[in-house]
């Protein structure tokens, strides 16, 4: 058993060209058949980053968060949770997206949610952009800080992999579980520090907060862009993300290499 999830892993790495031309696709695949196309991918965020900022700089006139205007503080951990929203629904549901794949024994249907994953990630890459000039055009100029958010990218992506691959074979088995995800995300809005400051919070209620692992991201975007703090300044957060990162990760790949079987017959 040991050999085949270890297996599973060095296939994704084979596989890598195949996921980013499916990735292509899906992404385009989209938007075909309106008439913005894949401009829609970027106006719905956009739009509500723009609304945001008009309700709270304009109208509350929001006070600075450890003086830096409400909306900066705001933008990078909102768009961190953005593509883990987006990422996270739809890699849950890429086994039913690709059944004509699933049933073609020769494909191999792991590399399933990471296509979802890359295909989310080309709308987050151009958003991280948008977060630098954003943060120019309020006078905070680019800083070493700042190339951290490839190693938070990649907290990202390995804990999206692990959960996709949890509840995409689940979900095989029973659409509740799509449902439920919907449920997670709504609820894991507002129990992680979006638009709320953790710091404000009592001792106790602070440590039950940092046991959701989009804690450590979301704070880790903030600081990257809003922050002067390295993610090593963290070593207890650091060390408890990738503990629980990589039990997920080898949990998800025995349980999608373990039902894996039984998906062309349920769908």
């Amino acid at each position: 058993m040991q050999k085949g999830v270890i297996n599973f892993f060095t296939d994704l790495y084979k596989d890598r060209k195949v996921i980013f031309e499916l990735a292509k696709n899906d992404f385009k695949a989209k938007y075909t058949n309106s008439l913005l196309g894949i401009a829609w991918a970027f106006m719905l965020p956009l739009t509500i980053i723009l609304v945001l900022w008009y309700v709270f700089q304009v109208g509350f006139r929001s006070s600075p968060v450890k003086d830096i205007p409400f909306i900066l503080w705001y933008i990078p951990a909102y768009l961190s949770w953005q593509f883990f929203t987006d990422a996270f629904s739809s890699g849950s549901g890429c086994i039913f997206d690709y059944s004509y794949l699933v049933k073609n024994m020769q494909f191999r249907v792991s590399t399933l949610p990471l296509v979802k994953i890359v295909s989310a990630s080309f709308v987050h890459f151009f958003f991280i952009l948008f977060i630098v000039l954003i943060y120019f055009l309020y006078g905070y100029t680019p800083n070493i800080y700042n190339i951290q958010v490839i190693y938070y990218y990649l907290c990202m992506a390995a804990l999206l992999m692990g959960l996709t691959w949890v509840m995409s074979a689940l979900a095989v088995f029973s659409k509740d579980i799509l449902n439920i995800i919907s449920l997670i995300t709504q609820v894991g809005f507002w129990a992680t520090p979006l638009v709320w400051d953790p710091g404000s919070l009592p001792r106790v209620s602070s440590i039950v907060v940092k046991l959701n692992p989009m804690y450590y991201i979301c704070v880790g975007y903030r600081e990257t862009f809003s922050g002067s703090v390295w993610f090593w300044e963290h070593p207890a957060l650091t060390l408890y993300f990738w503990l629980f990162t990589f039990v997920l990760l080898f949990a998800g790949a025995y349980v999608f290499y373990r039902l894996r079987p039984q998906f062309a017959d349920l769908l």
